[in-house]
């Protein structure tokens, strides 16, 4: 058995393996999450990401592969859910307060532009090439995290590794060789050290996105705000949901997944899991303490609901 730790991306990684991984993956792995820690924050200055945001409309850009495949995986989804899901929100998300790194507690108060929804914002061409056609920047905040999740468990399957786990603060991509089954927990909104529920599972991904770790309040009137938006709208958006852990195939399609929990209204939200997603499995906590199961997918995933003492 060998693991893996470090801080990056505003978060901690875990990386456990089985004892046929190929020797040096660590820093193979490490090299692939420094990139993107360094290329896709929006937080940096001159990186690849910036360079990006910063072009002028019109312009034709020839993206590094990751950078490419991401965003355009990225643009797939927000038409898949019809622009509720997009990454192109960063001047919404300062413009909310979410202009820097967290922690933080509070933010001063900013004028909102006009927001408008775009229908090809970027073009993609052939050879990793890109052409800009919108003002509206990128952030890749969670699926650029579970992207980079997902890239670190295909290439440790590649090299040797018959069974393991890649967690990056939640995010996680877990394998088997079809004995190992993996148990995890879901930490109660409330209160990190009970579980809200336990999913069991051999293969599969599983993100978390909750409204109350991070958020703030915003200028004197001390508005609350959370890193949440509609793609729609460039708001924050307002849920009955405070927390949406979801399970699926990949770790990008969990955050998305995760993310139209509290996109979509009650009465729509199975039709469009049945319609879109439907082998995602999720575990929603309300505001009122009402925890809601979404059970149905193909995948061999259980789940078990109920509060209790945090798994280890």
């Amino acid at each position: 058995m060998g693991s893996y730790t470090a801080e990056l991306m505003n978060t901690e990684f875990y990386i456990e393996v089985s004892d046929q991984t190929t020797p040096g993956w660590e820093e193979q792995v490490d090299h692939w999450l420094r990139y993107v820690d360094a290329e896709w924050s929006r937080f940096r200055n001159n990186n690849e990401l910036d360079q990006l945001n910063r072009a002028p409309i019109g312009t034709e850009l020839v993206l590094s592969p990751p950078l490419y495949d991401v965003l355009r995986t990225a643009d797939q989804y927000r038409i898949k859910t019809q622009d509720r899901f997009s990454p192109y929100l960063k001047k919404a998300l300062e413009q909310q307060g979410y202009n820097r790194s967290f922690p933080f507690s509070s933010s001063e108060s900013s004028v909102l532009e006009s927001f408008i929804v775009e229908e090809n914002p970027y073009v993609f061409k052939e050879d990793f090439t890109v052409v800009k056609k919108t003002e509206r920047q990128i952030d890749l905040g969670g699926i650029g995290k579970g992207y980079a999740v997902q890239g670190a468990a295909k290439w440790l399957q590649e090299h040797g590794a018959v069974y393991g786990l890649v967690d990056g603060g939640g995010d996680m991509a877990v394998w088997s060789d079809g004995e190992k089954q993996w148990k995890i927990g879901v930490s109660d909104a409330w209160d990190s050290s009970r579980q809200a529920g336990v999913f069991t599972f051999k293969n599969a991904s599983i993100a978390t996105s909750n409204r109350v770790y991070r958020s703030w309040t915003q200028g004197t009137e001390q508005e609350q705000k959370h890193h949440l938006l509609d793609g729609r709208t460039g708001k924050v958006l307002d849920s009955d949901i405070v927390q949406a852990t979801a399970v699926a195939s990949n770790c990008a399609e969990a955050e998305v997944a995760a993310k139209m929990c509290f996109l979509l209204k009650e009465e729509e939200r199975e039709q469009w899991f049945k319609n879109e997603m439907p082998d995602v499995h999720y575990l929603l906590l309300k505001a009122n303490g009402e925890l809601v199961p979404r059970n149905k997918g193909k995948n061999n995933t259980k789940l078990r609901t109920g509060r209790g003492s945090a798994f280890h």
